[in-house]
């Protein structure tokens, strides 16, 4: 789980710091060779998805409210969110896992959570039209589930 955690901070600050934008020489590459092996070699399908979740994050405009702490309120932090019990605005208490993630990114209405103005997150959901891209639910799901605080 750890190292799992370490590639997802690499992929995300590659991704944030816009990193590989600009070329290198075959010599500027050798000299790169300390890179750590996690970095380079081949993803599993899981960590593809929580890789291509990530770039979903950043480029749909998500990073903006979930991943940031400058604006504390405004949306449940990724960080804090999966793996924890969550109260929605009727009164439910669920577990975010895997499932309630894909279940919200589908059909948010079934799923706002109390103290969060919805507004913005089914206005976003809707421009993204998740309902025709089973893959980028995956890779959003597996991404947030990811990011989240490790099981204790």
């Amino acid at each position: 789980m750890t190292t799992t955690k370490t590639l997802l901070a690499a992929v995300l600050t590659l991704l944030l710091a816009g990193c590989g934008a600009s070329a290198t020489t075959s010599s500027e590459s050798a000299s790169h060779s300390s890179v750590p092996a996690y970095v380079t070699e081949p993803f599993t399908h899981e960590q593809q998805l929580i890789e291509q979740g990530a770039r979903l994050v950043v480029a749909d405009g998500c990073s903006a409210c979930h991943l940031t702490l400058t604006k504390p309120g405004l949306a449940p932090s990724f960080s804090s969110f999966a793996g924890h019990r969550v109260k929605l605005r009727d009164g439910r208490k669920i577990l975010v896992d895997e499932h309630f993630l894909r279940e919200g990114l589908l059909h948010p209405r079934g799923a706002i959570l109390k103290g969060y103005d919805p507004a913005p997150m089914l206005a976003a959901l809707a421009r993204l039209h998740l309902d025709s891209r089973q893959q980028q639910v995956a890779a959003l799901a597996a991404f947030i589930e990811q990011i989240g605080p490790e099981p204790g």
